[in-house]
């Protein structure tokens, strides 16, 4: 087997080596999402033995007693060496005892199942250009009205994340954001009490930006799944949720309609 640099955690200065090796999989340039997540945690990273930018990425976010791993990448050209179990156990030896969580894809579910992760729920991201249907929307509000709400919905304190994300657009009992992550404007996280709230609150920061939107709803919420594609978003690939040795998410799981994105619940 290659050798391989160790194992470190990048600095700002890796980031754009980060969206390199993304695009290498096919997977669209996104500077600011890997700026937010070097910012609320830790991006490790392997260095190519070729001296031509990264072998592989994963990136660790903790919040309480939770930690989400996402962005598991690893460059075409070496992998099947090792590298995406090496990256992915660097992270679980960080979170330590907390509940780890991740979303995963097709080519990675059975690496993260052989290490003890187990499916409990996920979503499915659905990206298109919104077409309004003329209902309620919600408004433009502060952090100071969503803080108590993410508590109860998540079951551990995310502010770190939340005043990164802009402003939040709110209903009463439920809130989402819109954040341009470089190529696409990201609806989440939705937050609410009903689906009728979840859908003002998509029109409501969809109706905000130009161009196309993304969402990624709770496979729980069938009918949001079936209202955002008649408003013109098409679905993607399933993500589903894993979970560790199977332990119990804290926080309410039928106020989260959607994730933030797939890289932070």
């Amino acid at each position: 087997m290659r050798a391989f640099p160790p194992i470190r955690v990048l600095d700002a200065l890796d980031l754009p080596a980060c969206s390199d090796l993304a695009e290498s999989r096919s997977w669209p340039r996104e500077p600011p999402k890997w700026t937010l997540l070097h910012d609320v945690g830790q991006v490790f990273g392997v260095d190519a033995p070729d001296d031509s930018g990264l072998a592989a990425s994963c990136v660790l976010v903790t919040f309480g007693s939770v930690a989400s791993i996402s962005m598991v990448l690893v460059a075409p050209r070496y992998e099947r060496q090792g590298l995406g179990r090496a990256i992915t156990a660097q992270a679980l030896a960080a979170a330590g005892d907390r509940v780890v969580l991740l979303h995963a894809s097709t080519y990675g579910r059975p690496l993260y199942e052989s290490m003890g992760f187990v499916v409990d729920g996920g979503c499915q991201g659905h990206v298109g250009s919104f077409v309004d249907d003329g209902g309620p929307g919600a408004s433009p509000g502060s952090l100071s009205d969503v803080l108590a709400l993410d508590l109860l919905a998540q079951g551990v304190d995310r502010r770190p994340l939340l005043e990164r994300l802009g402003t939040p657009f709110v209903v009463d009992g439920g809130f989402a954001f819109g954040v341009d992550i470089g190529h696409v404007t990201v609806i989440g996280p939705v937050v609410a009490e009903s689906e009728e709230q979840a859908r003002a609150l998509i029109r409501g920061v969809a109706r905000s930006v130009p161009g196309k939107v993304r969402v990624d709803p709770d496979f729980r919420f069938p009918g949001l799944i079936e209202w955002v594609r008649e408003r013109g978003l098409v679905p993607g690939a399933l993500a589903p949720r894993l979970v560790l040795h199977s332990r119990l998410l804290p926080g309410d799981p039928s106020l989260r309609f959607a994730p933030f994105t797939r890289a932070v619940g």
